[in-house]
């Protein structure tokens, strides 16, 4: 891809995924790959969040399933990890298919977390 991609820089990625993609994506995380400097997660549910690592996460919470146990960090234990969860949201709605109101709560997330915003500011966003 890096042929087809030239402009694209394979060795600084930031790897986004919803549920299962977010897991992938964590696991990934895990392995400390030296290209992947950042993460995304939204609900994701099985996979822990990458503890000992210097690569920056955001995981968007919906409200009406937890995560595994052990797969998000405790408060005093986050970080490099911010966790936001959004009252009201549901794991199925974090898609090109929910409501308005969440699409823009996570576009505003997102777009905070890229922009370098602080995890307090993220949750008060």
């Amino acid at each position: 891809m890096s042929k087809r991609l030239a402009n694209y820089d394979f060795d600084n990625l930031l790897l986004v995924g919803h549920s299962n993609g977010g897991d992938i994506s964590s696991w990934l995380g895990n392995e400390n790959k030296p290209y992947i400097k950042s993460l995304i997660t939204l609900d994701h549910r099985r996979v822990p969040l990458p503890r000992d690592t210097d690569l920056k996460v955001l995981s968007i919470r919906a409200s009406d399933f937890p995560a595994d146990k052990g797969v998000l960090p405790s408060e005093s234990a986050q970080g490099n990890i911010c966790v936001v969860k959004i009252p009201d949201s549901r794991h199925n709605d974090i898609s090109d298919y929910g409501p308005d109101w969440l699409k823009d709560k996570i576009n505003l997330l997102v777009r905070g977390y890229l922009l370098e915003q602080s995890c307090l500011a993220l949750k008060k966003a």
